[in-house]
Parts: structure tokens; C-alpha cells; sequence
């Protein structure tokens, strides 16, 4: 709730030429002032000093359209699943505003349409004028003010990943104890958030039972089951149908990008290590980006338009998916990365494009390759590497398995899952749920 000094005005969008209609001010609360058009756009200015004042951008405008369709009152979304009940297709495109009132606790409007197109199952009510929407300030200054990315960094948490080298993992790396993060909020508050900023964090003192790996997982987020299983085992043996499931060299890469939808986190859990070598590395993909894209532009706008091919065909599968090497996504604000060499697949590209590709695509390989830009740590058993399959590369040195034991248990989890945990968990800790 807002209190009545929050604002200082609250003013529609206007050309000079329009007359505007006066609302009535109520116990304090400053006027709104409507234009006389069909489609009204209403400017809402904030105070300096209040919550929800930007100095870069010290107004929000809100489409009357935009605002009929959000209505949150029980009649336009159901209390209990939290749906809308209605289409968007239903708003009228000339609906405006009939009456309205600036509130302490939001601004209401009265709507001079009712919606189109409403089927005889529903409530006649819905067609006709008069409805009342109540828009609390929390809603429509601080989750839909500012820019849309502002919007998205407040509504979905899409808070900005902290790129990180060498030096700044030596420093950040988080070591978790197991009890912590599986019994305590606040444990996992600090591995969501830890796996939000960095892409990477570790689990310490976690028991070495074969399924373990899976109780850790589901804290998070249900597991992804693919055709390695529901969990899998990484260690050397013969005849191996994964370059993983060898004693050889494995570079750093990405796993299952030959699937529509690879798995966005990846746990693996040190079972058993007593072999010389086997050592694991990891590298930040999005600081490799910045990097190429700072230094040869040309080649970051080619991995980001020419598409690579990645396949597995082995062991009665065939996968196959072409997809660009960086992915830029405006609409949800995000960077997702596509590199792994031992899975990639003959180019499916014009001729003419495919120099340009190499050039690009070896370059980019240099950063990633560059050791100051790596993370390296040999895991010991009890401990669970915890990462971010679409952002932090991840890779093995060679071992010798004549000397020794090294048993990994892995698992994978959806991105969405992980999203939603950690939205949830950090609404929760703002909340002062715990």
C-alpha cells in the first residue's frame, strides 16, 4: 500500500490540443488528469525520493488497453489458481476511462466497455460498461515502472550474471556444506543466489551414497531424465559410447546441445577419486563473449548469426540440432552460450560462409583456452560440483585409471526449475519468511 504522500502527481499522456477530464482529488491524494482520446496512455510521476522514483526515467506511461487486460481483481484473474479469465483478443481497442480516483492504496478506474466476444458460459456482466480495476502503486510504479528490462529484473529476478576469471573464482568460489544447503533456507538461499551470479558453486561433507546426487538435485528442482538415465555414472570403462566415460583428455565444453532443449544445470558428485590426474576445469562462456565481442565484434556478430551443427549418433540414438555458438535474447535478457567440440557435428552452412565461421569460432576457442580465465580443482569424494550447463564450460584432464579410482555420479536439472527456485527462494528471504 501507498501512502498518500507517495505521490505528487499522477497526470494522463496529453497533447496541448486536448482537454483534459478533471478526477477528483480524494483526502489529499493528487488529481488524475485524463485526455480526451480513445486510447489513453497514463503518465504517472512519482515523487523524488519515494520507492518507486527513477531519476533516468522519472515517469511510467501504462497503455489503457495494457491496463484493462491486467485488471487483478478477482473477476479478471481467479484468486485461488491465479489465471487470467479472459483473452487479451476481448479488450476493446478503443476501451477508455469513464471515472477513476487516485487512492492511498491505488489508482481505480471505471471502464467505459465491457470486453468483446463473451461466450455464453460466461458471466453477461463481463460485456457490458462499468467494470472497476484497482491497481495497486506496488503493481503499476514499482513491478511495471521504469524500462522493460527494469520490469523483468523486478518481476521475473533477472538479475545480471557477474562475470568472473581465474582470480575472481579463487576469491568467490563458495564451498557449502551439505547439511546447510539441504536443511536451512538460508543454505539455499546462498547456493541459488551463488549459482545466479557465478554459474558455479560446490558442495562439501555430501555422504558418497550412489543416489545421493539426486537428493541434492530435487532440492533444487525435479531432475531431467534423458536417455543416460535419471542419473548416470561417469568413469572410465571399456568400449565407452561417451568420450566422458573414458580416461582421455575432455576439453571444455557444454553437454547434450545436439537436444531442442539441453539441460540447464549439471550436478556431479565425487564418489571415489584416488587416480593421478583427472582434474576439473571450468570457464565463465559469457566472459569469453564480452571479451570477443570488445575485441573482433566481427566475429561475435558471426557466432551469433551462423549456426553450428552438434549431433550424437551412437547406441542406437540419433540427435541432431543446429544452433548459433552465442544467443542473445532481448525479450527475456538473457545470454545462453552453445560450445561443446567432441559433440559437434559436420557445418550444415554455405560455402561461402564457412572461413569466416573457422575464423570465428577459433578465436572465441582462445579465450575459452586462456588459463587465467579457468577455474581448476581436483574434486575429492563427499564433494558435488554445482554449475550452469548453458553458461560455465566444464572439462577434465587426462588420468590414469591403472593407479586408482575416480567414480563420478551426475545428474542434470531444467533451467526452469532452477529459475523458479531461486525466484521463490529470494522473494521469500525479501518477504522475511525466514
Amino acid at each position: 500500500m501507498l501512502r498518500q504522500t507517495l505521490l505528487r502527481t499522477v497526470n494522463a499522456a496529453r497533447t496541448a490540443a486536448l482537454t483534459p477530464l478533471k478526477g477528483p482529488a480524494t483526502g489529499g491524494v493528487p488529481a488524475v488528469n485524463l485526455a480526451k482520446e480513445s486510447i489513453t496512455n497514463i503518465t504517472i510521476s512519482p515523487p523524488e525520493g519515494s520507492p518507486y522514483y527513477r531519476a533516468h526515467q522519472p515517469t511510467t506511461t501504462l497503455n489503457s488497453i495494457w491496463l484493462r487486460d491486467n485488471c487483478p481483481c478477482p473477476e479478471c484473474i481467479h484468486p485461488s489458481t491465479r489465471q487470467k479469465l479472459h483473452a487479451s483478443s476481448q479488450i476493446p481497442l478503443d476501451i477508455g476511462i469513464s471515472a477513476y480516483k487516485a487512492l492511498p492504496e491505488g489508482l481505480e478506474i471505471t471502464w467505459n466497455k465491457g470486453l468483446d466476444d463473451v461466450g455464453d458460459w460466461e458471466d453477461p456482466s463481463k460485456s457490458q460498461p462499468g467494470h472497476k480495476s484497482l491497481y495497486p502503486w506496488e503493481m503499476i510504479l514499482g513491478s511495471y515502472g521504469g524500462t522493460p528490462s527494469e520490469h523483468r529484473e523486478t518481476t521475473r529476478m533477472n538479475h545480471k550474471p557477474i562475470l568472473w576469471d581465474e582470480k575472481i573464482m579463487n576469491d568467490k568460489v563458495l564451498w557449502l556444506d551439505y547439511d546447510e544447503y539441504l536443511n536451512t533456507q538460508e543454505g539455499l538461499l546462498k547456493a541459488v543466489k551463488h549459482l545466479q551470479d557465478y554459474g558455479l558453486f560446490f558442495l562439501t561433507n555430501v555422504p558418497t551414497k550412489d543416489q545421493e546426487i539426486a537428493t541434492a538435485a530435487e532440492r533444487i528442482g525435479h531432475l531431467r531424465h534423458t536417455f543416460y538415465g535419471r542419473t548416470w555414472d561417469v568413469k572410465s570403462v571399456p568400449n565407452a559410447k561417451n568420450v566422458a566415460y573414458t580416461n582421455l583428455n575432455l576439453g571444455l565444453h557444454m553437454d547434450l546441445l545436439y537436444m531442442e532443449a539441453p539441460p540447464g544445470v549439471q550436478l556431479l558428485h565425487s564418489l571415489e577419486n584416488s587416480v593421478p590426474g583427472g582434474t576439473s576445469i571450468f570457464m565463465d562462456s559469457f566472459k569469453a563473449v564480452e571479451l570477443l565481442k570488445q575485441e573482433h565484434p566481427e566475429d561475435y556478430d558471426i557466432l551469433r548469426t551462423v549456426p553450428n551443427t552438434f549431433h550424437y549418433r551412437n547406441a542406437n540414438h540419433h540427435l541432431h540440432y543446429n544452433r548459433t555458438t552465442i544467443v542473445v535474447d532481448p525479450f527475456n535478457d538473457a545470454l545462453t552460450v552453445n560450445y561443446a567440440p567432441p559433440f559437434q557435428g559436420p557445418l550444415e552452412l554455405p560455402v561461402d560462409q564457412m572461413a569466416g565461421f573457422y575464423r570465428a569460432l577459433r578465436r572465441f576457442a582462445g579465450y575459452i583456452e586462456q588459463p587465467d580465465l579457468q577455474f581448476r580443482h581436483t574434486m575429492q569424494p563427499g564433494q558435488c560440483m554445482v554449475f550452469a550447463n548453458r553458461r560455465v564450460l566444464h572439462a577434465r584432464t587426462a588420468f590414469d585409471p591403472s593407479k586408482g579410482n575416480r567414480h563420478l555420479k551426475g545428474c542434470y536439472i531444467d533451467l526452469d526449475m532452477f529459475k523458479d527456485k531461486y525466484r521463490t527462494t529470494v522473494q521469500a528471504k525479501e518477504e522475511g519468511a525466514f
